[in-house]
């Protein structure tokens, strides 16, 4: 088997199909909540962006910003791996911790996206109820079909 020719056919299908993806280059500009800087085909162009989760602008708060530096400047930058295989940062536990408390609650679980968290919640609650029965269609949001389907409950 010509694996080159086979991968390449599977892109060239995509593409047919107008089913390949290509990411937005995007730049937010600090201040300018909502704008942003799309980059296409060697150009440039300020837009607005309607679908960056940052419901309240806090991303461009500048004391979330300056909060951010200076964890940053201190613990430096990215995950550094899972939380389960490489532990949590101290930051999230104590957002954790502030959630949990701020809904009178005994914990919290911060996830990485609602996707992620939408999946996880019904997928995990589905299979620890005896005898689910969970109705749902096509129209749900795609988070909540892939946790029912991860869930193994009987659906409708």
């Amino acid at each position: 088997m010509n694996y080159q020719r086979f991968f390449e056919d599977a892109i060239d299908q995509l593409h047919a199909e107008r089913r390949y993806r290509v990411f937005a280059d995007l730049e937010r500009i600090v201040g300018k909540f909502p704008r942003a800087i799309w980059r296409s085909n060697g150009r440039a162009q300020e837009i607005t962006v309607w679908c960056s989760n940052d419901y309240l602008g806090m991303g461009q708060n500048p004391d979330v910003i300056t909060a951010f530096q200076g964890v940053a400047g201190k613990m430096g930058s990215g995950a550094g791996g899972t939380r389960n295989i490489s532990g949590t940062s101290n930051p999230l536990v104590e957002l954790e911790h502030e959630l949990a408390d701020l809904h009178d609650k005994e914990a919290a679980l911060v996830f990485t996206s609602g996707f992620v968290s939408n999946e996880a919640s019904i997928s995990t609650i589905a299979k620890l109820l005896p005898n689910c029965l969970i109705i749902s269609d096509e129209l749900n949001h795609a988070s909540m079909i892939e946790g029912v389907r991860r869930s193994g409950a009987e659906k409708k």
